[in-house]
């Protein structure tokens, strides 16, 4: 993988062709938002079904139309925790409707996030390969970064390979399947939604029946979706994953999610039925409209 970004560094943000192809959209959705508003953007609640769907409502926004849309647009509503009542919804096609409406504004939000740091890092990352010193806080800002990512603090380009957006149609997907499109008691009890697997106690629920197995719990989604990608960022067991998006980064490439789902057989130990049925759901209309979804302001 090093020989790979050493032959072309766009990978790393170096190439400024690439870096105003996908990157300036992105800018424009990041930087032109209100001071703080991808990280203070206040919670909603509902407990219920009919209240997420009134609450849409009330941002002129239906799960099912607007799903349905070539390029469905999502108003910046991000409930705290799943509905009770969400696994009593009778009509399937619905409920995984209402799920997708749900996590979805979580994930476009991270990724906002993320490539917010992304563009922050590049900057460093160029500050120090033109041997140019670096400000003190740029270097408590690197040194965060790399407790976060579990990386060497100077590291620029191993941070690089480390904060990068999850695609968002392999995030829903994998949402829906840990979680039953939101349905578990993992994701009821502790906004679970990726099945990330912990210690059994504080801050872990527990499997029925089973006292060794227990899986994180979050104080709410957007924590949860924070700590997937995270995990898929950091964790030694999806290096594969990572150096297969910097390959497509490499050939200015988009991040394909169905690519990037074969890097993922060690997630579940089903290993290549888990892929399969990831494929199988963003197959799903509901699930594939996250592919060109936006996030509104």
């Amino acid at each position: 993988m090093t020989k790979e970004i050493s032959h072309c560094p766009a990978a790393l943000g170096i190439c400024t062709v690439a870096i105003v192809a996908f990157v300036l959209p992105v800018w424009l959705a990041v930087f032109l938002l209100p001071s703080g508003a991808i990280e203070n953007t206040a919670e909603s609640r509902a407990q219920t079904v009919a209240e997420v769907i009134d609450l849409f409502k009330r941002n002129e926004f239906d799960p099912e139309a607007s799903l349905a849309m070539e390029e469905p647009r999502l108003p910046p509503v991000f409930l705290s925790e799943l509905p009770d009542d969400l696994g009593k919804l009778v009509d399937l096609d619905r409920r995984k409707s209402v799920f997708v409406s749900i996590v979805l504004p979580h994930i476009l939000r991270e990724n906002q996030r993320i490539l917010s740091e992304r563009l922050q890092l590049r900057r460093l990352h160029s500050e120090i390969a033109a041997e140019r010193s670096l400000r003190s806080q740029d270097h408590r800002w690197l040194a965060k970064r790399a407790k976060t990512y579990r990386t060497r603090p100077m590291d620029t380009e191993e941070l690089l390979r480390r904060i990068d957006i999850v695609p968002p149609l392999l995030a829903v997907a994998q949402a829906a399947l840990e979680s039953g499109w939101g349905t578990s008691r993992f994701a009821q009890a502790g906004n679970a939604l990726f099945g990330q697997h912990a210690p059994v106690g504080e801050g872990a629920i527990q499997a029925t029946g089973n006292s060794s197995v227990a899986l994180k719990a979050f104080d709410n989604l957007q924590g949860s979706v924070s700590g997937y990608m995270r995990n898929l960022n950091r964790n030694p067991a999806y290096r594969a994953f990572r150096a297969m998006r910097v390959r497509m980064r490499v050939n200015e490439d988009p991040l394909e999610a169905t690519q990037l789902a074969g890097a993922l057989g060690g997630y579940s130990e089903e290993g290549r039925l888990y892929i399969s049925r990831l494929l199988g759901l963003m197959d799903l209309p509901e699930v594939a409209a996250a592919k060109n979804a936006v996030l509104l302001n």
